[in-house]
């Protein structure tokens, strides 16, 4: 790379993956036997024979006397016959056609028991998806996610410690300084039981301080079923309690357009109103998308209906969880630059909160993010009796916090991140994250249970600017570095494939030479066609030409093309004029898709 450029580092790294692909895919010294005997995919079985028969006549090692050559052929033709066997046996070309020469043992052990091409691309389609799963099962089927809150307040902050009661504070000292506030578990499996239809088993474990009985968890089955490209809907039921039944749908029209409804049962006896919520989203530009909510809770009456439910039971006297109404709405915003921003309000029949978010990605390893929560408390008192409406009360403001989120990777996979909470009434809060696929270790540790801006301005200007400078300073150049030696790496593997490479196509077309040579005068002899020159590689092409003679002109270019080429610091590109003649027959050129030739 020239050092003039400037480094973009999310090019560079495809660049790089893009080469161990390369080096992937040639290690594997697998051959495209299509492009081994030019015939295109499609071809029968009977233009494959004619293929192998005419590159025999070449390449055979009988046909050739001198004992240098005939090691050359040997080499050759051993491919040559391996894509002749490959594709002239159906069950053995529909595995290769699925699964490249891996299928290759499989076709001959399965599929002379079934009896057509379709039975055989059936069988190794549904082959291929079932590798495809086992490559990805580990991760993609499962999920975990595992929040263990720690009060870290009397360490941290000495005035809370101070104001902290005396119970508090020989707890703090039991236990060195620290208290488990909750811990919380969570973990998924997902196993596909058609191709359209999914299981999960849900398990949830919530514990919270050191409290006996304080312990609580729950275990549900969700269905899910693909109704379209564009639709699915699912189905959840609880094994243990609290019992509460689950629906959900979802369309997506289409790119960035969605319409969502979820029901929620919250009680099998029916006694309690079910939650709706619905949902929906469509991009408003290119750059921006709205969405809106609207949710019923489980707090409503239909006439008589669920009047005296236990929803609307004094809160002391509910045995199920109340879920009030509310209405959402929300902007999001991205910009080319890597900026995303975004903001909603929602209202319900106990508070409101404002809410807005902005995300800043300095490149493909670094992001931070911050956003601000406005939130306003309906302090109405609780009804005497239940059926009794409270009367409406003006909003008071119940808390204004700010966060703050750094995330950084680690690899391409894992995600070590840095998130600061401080409110006026919720304190200052610091969570430690780790995300690795889909699992996820949460560490919140409460700092001050009160805001104190000199805690919360160490807990995050400190650590952001840490974070930046070891990003730029130390992670960058250390990662350009090596990107570089392993781009190097490449490139010298590379080098040495193609010297390989073009040892054997100069091998080839010796071989080819002779017979070559006499094809060509017998097409100049019935005036047919004739290949004079070809090259193939990096042509400077652009070369030119004042000449006003079309022919001419270009037979100019042509020249110039081969003296830039005879110039250069390294081969750039290679004569390919007995190959293609190779390829001619009944005087026309035929060069079937495919890989290299």
């Amino acid at each position: 790379m020239n050092e003039e450029e400037p480094w973009n580092e999310e090019h560079e790294e495809l660049r790089l993956q893009s080469m161990r692909r390369e080096r992937e895919a040639a290690s594997a010294g697998e051959h495209d036997y299509y492009a081994v005997l030019n015939v295109a995919r499609s071809a029968t079985t009977e233009d494959i024979r004619e293929a192998y028969r005419r590159l025999s006549r070449l390449f055979h090692p009988d046909r050739h006397h001198d004992a240098e050559k005939q090691e050359w052929a040997r080499r050759q033709f051993h491919v040559i016959q391996r894509a002749h066997e490959v594709l002239t046996d159906p069950p053995v070309r529909a595995a290769y056609d699925q699964l490249g020469e891996q299928g290759i043992s499989m076709g001959k052990a399965v599929g002379y028991k079934l009896h057509s091409m379709k039975d055989l691309q059936d069988r190794f389609e549904r082959e291929a998806r079932l590798r495809r799963l086992e490559d990805v099962d580990e991760w993609v089927q499962s999920q975990s996610e595992i929040t263990l809150s720690v009060d870290g307040s009397p360490i941290a902050s000495p005035h809370a410690a101070q104001t902290a009661g005396s119970r508090l504070g020989r707890s703090m000292r039991a236990s060195g300084g620290l208290a488990l506030q909750q811990l919380l578990m969570s973990h998924s499996f997902t196993a596909s039981l058609s191709d359209s239809v999914a299981g999960t088993v849900e398990g949830r474990m919530l514990s919270k301080g050191s409290k006996a009985g304080a312990a609580s968890g729950t275990v549900r089955v969700k269905i899910k079923r693909t109704l379209g490209p564009q639709t699915w809907a699912s189905f959840a039921a609880p094994v243990l309690p609290p019992y509460v039944v689950a629906a959900e749908a979802v369309h997506c029209p289409s790119l960035g357009t969605f319409y969502q409804a979820n029901v929620e049962q919250h009680a099998l006896d029916m006694h309690t109103p079910p939650a709706i919520t619905l949902r929906a989203g469509r991009p408003l530009s290119q750059h921006t998308a709205a969405f809106m909510s609207v949710a019923t809770g489980n707090q409503y009456a239909l006439g008589s209906l669920w009047k005296s439910g236990p929803t609307r039971a004094p809160r002391q006297l509910a045995r199920v969880p109340r879920k009030p109404s509310s209405v959402s709405i929300g902007l999001t915003g991205a910009r080319s630059t890597g900026e995303e921003l975004g903001a909603n309000v929602t209202a319900s029949s106990n508070q409101a909160y404002l809410q807005a978010w902005y995300k800043r990605k300095f490149d493909m390893y670094f992001s931070v993010s911050g956003g601000m929560v406005v939130v306003g408390h309906n302090p109405r008192p609780l009804p005497a009796t239940a059926g009794d409406i409270a009367p409406a009360t003006p909003l008071s403001l119940g808390d204004i916090s700010v966060n703050i989120d750094m995330v950084g990777e680690i690899d391409r996979h894992t995600k070590l991140g840095w998130k600061v909470d401080l409110g006026l009434a919720s304190g200052v809060t610091v969570t430690i994250y780790l995300r690795r696929f889909r699992n996820c270790v949460n560490l919140p540790i409460l700092l001050t249970p009160m805001l104190e801006l000199e805690l919360a301005i160490y807990a995050s200007a400190i650590p952001m600017a840490a974070a930046l400078a070891l990003h730029y300073f130390v992670l960058k150049p250390r990662r350009r570095l090596l990107i570089q030696r392993q781009m190097e790496m490449l490139k010298d593997e590379q080098r040495y494939q193609l010297s390989q490479q073009q040892r054997q196509a100069q091998e080839a077309v010796r071989l080819m030479k002779d017979s070559v040579a006499r094809a060509r005068n017998q097409a100049l002899a019935a005036n047919g066609l004739v290949i004079e020159e070809a090259l193939y590689g990096d042509l400077p092409f652009g070369i030119a030409s004042q000449d006003t003679n079309a022919l001419r002109a270009a037979i100019a270019k042509f020249g110039a093309s081969r003296t830039a080429l005879s110039a250069a610091d390294e081969p750039r590109a290679c004569d390919v004029a007995v190959a293609l003649h190779a390829l001619v027959v009944g005087d026309q050129l035929v060069i079937a898709g495919g890989g290299g030739k």
